[in-house]
């Protein structure tokens, strides 16, 4: 598939560990008590300059933090590997995803000095925007937004669509806009599999309920269809020369093939497990030794015969109408 020297761009998820509650997000049940089936892990600044060393990250054109799992800005070198990619490689490209409800001001202007585009997820105003990102604060997220805006930062406002939020659209871009935000994008999440998802507390009780857009249920819809017979894969991981690293060393091609964490009778982990069935994991491993072994071939030999399932779901050549779809 390709070579360790061939990589550009990885997308690292430097903790699995967040604060917020998301109710679609696995890190917990329908956002209610903490999914039983992964535990949770972090790399730390020694950790991380074990596996990426110093000649390896001057090679890389791109690194993304984010994760399946955890919000960056939570782990608590956070700063310490940021300044170790920047110091090590001053042409990266730098960005993080997150939710923006943690640290201080100062934090976030000390952040801004290391030329990292930030992607904050921010699904609404002060009203609606907890009723997904549960446990997050929306004028925390603002105050810690300009912060780093006014200090130069670079970042951009990606908000999630739902039937409560969408009347805000306009009043949001507006407001990214005179924050000084440098872009603003709409999403719409393939989570839904009906027209309602249920909200829960720890003890299981429902506290609220998510609807989707029109414009979401339709797409979910012509997804689901394209999906069943995808004429060819078109691998994004293999375009860009790319891997993912989950937080517990787990490596795949991308994070939709980070099975390390994925429920059990899923369909798309059975498949994995019967076709592949190998988890390469930087605690046991070299990136070397990982590199050198037939993992990345053996996933890339079944797009000719079988393509796993979670390869045609995602790379699959069909049209996804154009839109941002998460």
């Amino acid at each position: 598939m390709y070579r360790l020297t061939d990589i550009k761009d990885i997308h690292i998820e430097i903790t699995s560990k967040c604060q917020a509650r998301c109710p679609m997000c696995p890190r917990r049940i329908n956002g209610g008590m903490l999914n039983p089936l992964f535990t949770l892990g972090e790399i730390d600044i020694y950790t991380f300059k074990k596996w990426f060393s110093i000649e390896f990250v001057k090679q890389l054109d791109k690194i993304l933090l984010c994760g399946n799992l955890g919000d960056p800005i939570i782990a608590q070198d956070c700063l310490e590997i940021i300044e170790y990619l920047r110091t090590t490689n001053t042409n990266v490209e730098l960005v993080m995803h997150t939710n923006g409800s943690a640290r201080t001001i100062e934090w976030w202007q000390r952040l801004a000095q290391y030329n990292v585009k930030v992607i904050f997820g921010i699904d609404g105003l002060a009203d609606t925007h907890a009723l997904y990102r549960v446990g997050t604060d929306y004028d925390k997220i603002i105050e810690n937004a300009t912060a780093f805006i006014n200090m130069g930062g670079n970042a951009e406002w990606h908000m999630l669509a739902f039937e409560h939020n969408e009347h805000q659209i306009e009043k949001c871009k507006s407001i990214s806009e005179q924050i000084g935000f440098k872009r603003f994008q709409l999403k719409h999440t393939s989570r839904f599999t009906s027209d309602r998802w249920h909200v829960l507390d720890d003890s299981g009780r429902t506290t609220h309920i998510l609807r989707p857009t029109a414009t979401s249920l339709g797409m979910v819809s012509q997804v689901q269809e394209s999906v069943i017979n995808p004429s060819s894969i078109s691998c994004k991981a293999k375009q860009y020369k790319q891997f993912y690293v989950a937080a517990d060393g787990t490596i795949s091609p991308c994070c939709w093939l980070d099975f390390s964490w994925i429920l059990p009778k899923q369909d798309s982990r059975i498949d994995y497990m019967d076709t592949v069935g190998i988890f390469p994991n930087l605690n046991k491993n070299t990136l070397e030794d990982i590199f050198s072994s037939d993992y990345f071939d053996q996933i890339e030999q079944t797009w000719n015969t079988k393509p796993l399932v979670e390869c045609s779901r995602q790379c699959g050549n069909f049209d996804k109408c154009g839109e941002q779809f998460v």
